[in-house]
């Protein structure tokens, strides 16, 4: 490969190498540095670059770089949803791979700091129980040990939230927990949010006296 020049972005972050077939390629500023680019002057040029592999996979990661931060413009986003993306523009798996790195050591992307705000997120504006919170964030893309993380670290009240729920639920008043068939109806509603036996057994309890009924 036959390198013209080379020139700066306008912010200066990148730099583009113009060659001999009037190819452009558009690396990092820090890729033109470790290549040593950055330290030519015009009358350097042209010069003979032998790695054009290595020359179109730099630009091929950025590009991919540029990609995913436009994706998440609109939306967070998991890396699994971003790899997934990034494979349906036809990227290479090490392109991704690379650009992803890039990404996290950045401080662009970090599944366990979104995974965090996520579990928040859906527990407080769903009044979803563990089991649908984990089935969610799975659903999303994120791994077990980043929803585990994130369980250890939001610390929910989950009996609190599950009781929340029910008084959400049956403020209506059409729903008569005194009624066996009704009870059970609305404890298989609640286990659908994620709760388990035991907080769904507890919080029914509290709610015994209101209707008058012994509860399990």
């Amino acid at each position: 490969m036959i390198v013209l020049k080379s020139y700066n972005s306008k912010g200066g972050s990148e730099v583009t190498l113009e060659c001999e077939l009037k190819e452009k390629y558009t690396i990092t500023l820090a890729d033109a540095k470790r290549l040593g680019f950055s330290e030519l002057s015009e009358e350097d040029f042209p010069i003979e670059f032998s790695d054009d592999e290595l020359i179109v996979f730099l630009s091929q990661k950025l590009r991919a770089i540029k990609y995913a931060s436009y994706l998440l413009q609109f939306s967070d986003k998991s890396e699994k949803v971003l790899k997934q993306k990034m494979r349906e523009k036809e990227y290479s798996a090490e392109v991704i791979d690379e650009a992803l790195r890039v990404m996290r050591e950045g401080g662009i992307i970090s599944d366990g700091n979104l995974c965090f705000r996520k579990y928040l997120s859906i527990a407080n504006s769903k009044l979803y129980g563990p089991h649908r919170i984990k089935s969610e964030l799975f659903s999303k893309g994120f791994s077990a040990e980043d929803i585990k993380n994130a369980e250890e670290s939001a610390n929910i009240d989950f009996e609190e939230l599950c009781r929340e729920l029910c008084e959400k639920l049956l403020s209506s008043g059409r729903i008569n927990l005194s009624d066996r068939k009704e009870k059970d109806k609305f404890k298989a509603k609640l286990s659908r949010y994620g709760y388990g036996f035991d907080i769904i057994s507890s919080v029914l309890n509290n709610f015994a006296s209101s209707f008058d009924d012994e509860v399990y």
